[in-house]
């Protein structure tokens, strides 16, 4: 779950900046703060196993060689490999099924430097921004070069944006950040304990295998960079919007080559958009388009009982399949979730609940056309009592399949569908958290967490390295550690 950082955002425009006598400016302060948090973990996953993805070969260090850009319709078939050039190691010879068997106990850090400036106009206006700066930029060492290599600890930006506002007309971000459905605004999201339980910190014990580490997540669905409004609080309510031309993130075009590829952020069709794989699985990829988001919260007290309300949507518009014969065609469908959610709080106690559906798939990427909506619910409770926090939260979601109809080009490269010979299947996520901490001082808490994530699709061979048909994959982890925020 991303974390809401500043309850001040931005506007921009002239007269809103204009000088007044009514408050003396003040010149920007400069604060550090951040988190860092090391953990032990005991993970138990089926098929404990990093299989190799076909095409990629492994050098004598075991570390993954680049992709050549020589793949369908010339786009890279992993994110991780995008725009790095090919090693020296042959892709050519490298198949599927190369394996490496995976230890069940590892130890996990992790850590951000988040940069708060803060200053006001001579009309009494809050303005600033905030720079966070991330540890964690890869899953993977990854060799960019015959023998250089950026190893997984290689700094990168997590959200950066600048803010202004008034307590009067509300509030405005501009940068890469969450919006008011992706995190800022939500009702009902229960992390409050341990590392957040099914949204916690258990990713970073899991292999990507079958994408069982990955959860649709409110803070999931992006920091693409947008503009943000936030309103002030009326009668108990407020409201956001945000806007985003597209997925893409940070300077720079991000086309990985020279050679044109969806991979670019402004890109509006492209060939292999068809490829389902590469284009529409998750954050930063460019099927989405012009993606806006609204949400209307409620927030109050009834007999001593702390109430909230959110319902929100989020949409988009899509990429498009450019064919062999330069025609653009429609491969995905927009964008379109509905998220309404709602929680209470009294002595101590919170509860919670959210509902998710719409058009989506597992990772808040656009469905193809013809696959079926997702639908997602969430409960979590949790109970604090002087130092000691204690809570649980569970997942449970329906979304298409991999086993969906598959997509060519005919004779005359017209755009062709065919469905599955057996028949396409709902993949089904189940997952849950338990767990809790104590705070030992100011900031600084010691925390204790189970977690079980599950993956089931009818038909689907979920774990190639094993003999057989594997249609479910579980990955269930304890977590034991420190956390320190500052």
């Amino acid at each position: 779950m991303r974390k809401i950082l500043l309850g001040t955002t931005a506007v921009v425009g002239a007269a809103l900046l204009a000088p007044s006598m009514a408050a003396a400016q003040e010149a920007p302060t400069v604060r550090i703060g951040g988190f860092f948090r090391a953990y032990y973990g005991n993970t138990q996953q089926s098929g404990r196993t990093s299989t190799t993805p076909s095409g990629l070969a492994n050098n004598a260090t075991g570390a993954t060689a680049n992709l050549a850009q020589s793949n369908v319709n010339g786009v890279p078939t992993t994110e991780s490999n995008v725009g790095a050039p090919a090693t020296a190691i042959s892709t050519t010879t490298a198949g599927a099924g190369e394996v490496a068997r995976l230890s069940k106990n590892d130890f996990s850090t992790d850590a951000e430097v988040h940069v708060f400036v803060n200053g006001k106009t001579a009309n009494g206006m809050s303005y600033g921004a905030v720079i966070e700066i991330a540890f964690n930029q890869q899953e993977g060492r990854n060799i960019v070069q015959q023998r250089a290599s950026t190893g997984k600890t290689t700094a990168s930006i997590d959200e950066y944006y600048a803010f202004i506002a008034s307590p009067t007309w509300g509030q405005v971000r501009f940068g890469d950040e969450d919006g008011p459905v992706g995190g800022l605004m939500n009702s009902g999201v229960i992390t409050n304990f341990g590392t957040g339980g099914v949204y916690g910190d258990r990713e970073s014990f899991v292999s990507r295998q079958a994408n069982v580490r990955t959860t649709t997540s409110p803070g999931g669905l992006g920091d693409n960079t947008k503009i943000i409004y936030l309103s002030p609080q009326f009668f108990g309510f407020d409201f956001g919007a945000s806007f985003a031309f597209n997925y893409g993130v940070g300077e720079d075009t991000g086309c990985p080559t020279n050679q044109s590829s969806g991979w670019c952020d402004s890109s509006y069709a492209f060939t292999g958009a068809s490829n389902f794989g590469i284009a529409a699985a998750g954050p930063e990829m460019s099927a989405r388009r012009n993606e806006y988001q609204a949400a209307l919260r409620w927030r109050g007290s009834l007999a001593g009982v702390g109430l909230s309300f959110t319902g929100g949507y989020v949409g988009s518009g899509a990429a498009r399949e450019l064919s062999p014969l330069s025609v653009q065609r429609r491969v995905f469908q927009d964008l379109g979730v509905m998220q309404f959610g709602a929680q209470a709080t009294a002595y101590g106690f919170t509860v919670g609940a959210q509902y998710e559906h719409g058009k989506s798939n597992f990772f808040w990427g656009n469905l193809l056309t013809g696959d079926r909506p997702m639908d997602q619910t969430f409960v979590g409770a949790s109970y604090t009592a002087g130092p000691w926090t204690f809570g649980a939260n569970y997942v449970m979601q329906t979304v298409e399949g991999a086993s969906r109809t598959a997509y060519g080009y005919n004779a005359a490269g017209a755009l062709t569908l065919s469905p599955n010979a057996a028949g396409a299947a709902l993949m089904r996520r189940l997952g849950y958290g338990i767990g809790g901490n104590y705070r030992i001082a100011p900031g600084m808490d010691i925390v204790a967490e189970y977690s079980s994530y599950t993956i089931a699709e009818r038909g689907r061979d979920l774990d190639p390295s094993n003999a057989g048909v594997q249609d479910r994959q579980t990955a269930k982890v304890f977590i034991l550690g420190t956390r320190l925020a500052f």
